[in-house]
């Protein structure tokens, strides 16, 4: 089982990799193939961990297929030349890891890498729509809001709560961020700077809700936690280039 797990998540990485490649070099036709291959990740992704859904639940593909759109997304604002290709090469590692081991090695310590990696590409590859291309903000929280949701309802599902708690907790977060990211669009810097002090606030934010739940909260944390954050931020808008519109 394991070795049949294995092919497919190679062919499934082959056919992830030939798509980023297609679509660093196509032009015309570049959204109808970015549906295409995005259908086919999906599809290819259900169908791999069809074993996992079965014996763990249907959250176990929340993480693969974010990550699949949010490397896309990204994919698109990467300056052409060896930067892309490098993005791409990693990108492709972190996707069969992701897809061949899955929930093995997304916990404990993966799943955070593999979550807030998730996180920064996909709000990002987003708001970039918005930034390049004058996509509708409103859209941008919507979806961006969405996708926090599903990546808290991944990590809260570790702790031992009932789904109302989850989705209570997650819902509050996804709040947070829309407003967050509301406020951030305001000001006139680019799409990395603004998915960057989201991301710090995702981060931490998700951390001390997961050192609540679990009993571990204290106000030295909080305090830890929030200077960390302050000074993450501080620095992300400080080095940060600043237009006027």
């Amino acid at each position: 089982m394991r070795v049949l797990a294995d092919r497919a998540s190679l062919a499934l990485t082959t056919i992830f990799v030939a798509g980023l490649e297609a679509l660093t070099t196509v032009t015309s036709f570049y959204w109808p193939l970015f549906g295409a291959f995005m259908f086919l990740l999906v599809v290819g992704t259900v169908l791999t961990l069809r074993e996992d859904i079965r014996t763990r639940g249907v959250h176990v593909l929340i993480l693969p297929l974010a990550y699949v759109g949010s490397v896309f997304l990204f994919h698109l604002f990467v300056s052409h030349g060896i930067f892309q290709q490098l993005f791409i090469i990693l990108a492709t590692i972190g996707f069969f890891f992701l897809a061949a081991r899955g929930i093995e090695w997304a916990f404990p310590t993966w799943n955070w890498f593999f979550t807030s990696g998730t996180f920064f590409l996909f709000s990002a590859g987003t708001y970039g729509l918005h930034f390049h291309l004058r996509f509708p903000l409103w859209a941008v929280v919507l979806i961006i809001g969405g996708v926090t949701f599903l990546l808290s309802v991944h990590v809260l599902g570790r702790a031992s709560l009932p789904v109302s708690r989850r989705v209570f907790w997650s819902t509050l977060l996804t709040l947070l961020m829309s407003e967050l990211l509301g406020a951030l669009a305001l000001l006139p810097v680019s799409y990395l700077v603004v998915s960057g002090a989201l991301f710090v606030a995702f981060y931490v934010t998700l951390h001390l809700l997961q050192r609540y739940l679990y009993d571990r909260l204290t106000p030295r944390l909080v305090s830890e936690y929030l200077l960390l954050g302050l000074t993450a931020v501080g620095l992300v808008l400080g080095t940060a280039r600043w237009t006027v519109l």
